[in-house]
């Protein structure tokens, strides 16, 4: 059986509009009912927990100490009952995403993007992975990750193209003497294009400087070791790196999305959809540079 003494959540939204703005008809006018109703919906809690919460007059509101102790009772009441329709809500997607992405692509602007899908998806928790594009795809394969945004060679199967992005030679480098190359270890992809490219031009090079992180190799290049080829959009974001002029370009690469199944569900789609729709607020358009 019904308790009469049930707290009802309109009386207290009521009560909560009335106490902040202590003023019926500033209440009213903010949840959009007549003042009438906002005086029966608080006549009615007092009645219910037998207790007088606001003194009334024609010139002021004000509240009583029971009234004060309601305000957080209230706010209680009504954010625990939003969580629970909250959870139970079957379009709420909720649930927990490790995203692996390469290093380059913290230097842009996806973490704002990750900042939408956030305000969007606020029952999705995020883990972010940074590593190197082979390793992060092993990590796919074996379930070590749900969801990667990551670079692939043109011309790959797997994943779905965001953008397409030129590598761009960085460094400084004497023509007619043996390169330099500042690289990442095997098998990443900027290594692997830029060894192609340079023995396709028949142009001699050495390992100068290798490290997994792209962090490290930017600075080994600030600081004369060598030559290394990356993302083209680096340059948009740190004007201090030095372009190297006379050598050829190499091919270019896929920004992708991939999952771990072909057809992506629940928050995994999400998020993917998310970065898909948002790429050209990744980076700014790079294009090819013109020797």
């Amino acid at each position: 059986m019904e308790d009469a003494r049930d707290l009802d959540p309109q009386q207290l939204r009521s009560f909560l509009a009335v106490a902040e703005t202590l003023h019926f008809t500033s209440a009213a006018r903010r949840l959009g009912i007549v003042q009438s109703t906002v005086s029966q919906h608080v006549s009615r809690l007092e009645q219910a927990v037998n207790r007088t919460l606001l003194v009334r007059s024609t010139k002021q509101v004000t509240l009583t100490q029971d009234g004060h102790m309601m305000i957080a009772l209230a706010r209680d009441i009504l954010s625990a009952q939003d969580r629970a329709l909250t959870w139970f809500d079957r379009s709420v997607i909720r649930g927990y995403i490790r995203l692996g992405i390469s290093e380059d692509l913290t230097m842009t602007r996806l973490p704002e993007i990750l900042g939408i899908f956030r305000e969007k998806y606020p029952k999705v928790d995020v883990h972010l992975r940074v590593g190197l594009s082979g390793s992060l795809q092993n990590d796919l394969d074996t379930g070590s990750v749900d969801l990667l945004c990551t670079k692939r060679r043109i011309g790959d199967a797997r994943g779905t193209t965001i953008w397409r992005e030129p590598l761009t030679w960085f460094g400084n480098w004497e023509p007619g003497t043996a390169l330099p190359l500042v690289v990442f270890p095997e098998p990443a992809i900027t290594r692997q294009l830029a060894l192609e490219c340079l023995n396709a031009a028949e142009i001699p090079w050495y390992v100068a400087f290798t490290s997994e992180n792209l962090t490290a190799l930017l600075a080994a290049v600030r600081a004369g070791y060598g030559v290394t080829a990356q993302s083209s959009f680096l340059r948009q974001y740190d004007r201090s790196l030095p372009v190297t002029e006379n050598l050829p370009e190499t091919a270019d690469v896929d920004f992708i999305v991939i999952g771990k199944t072909e057809a992506l569900e629940g928050p995994v789609k999400a998020l993917a959809d998310t970065i898909a729709a948002h790429s050209r607020q990744i980076t700014p358009r790079t294009t090819r540079r013109k020797n």
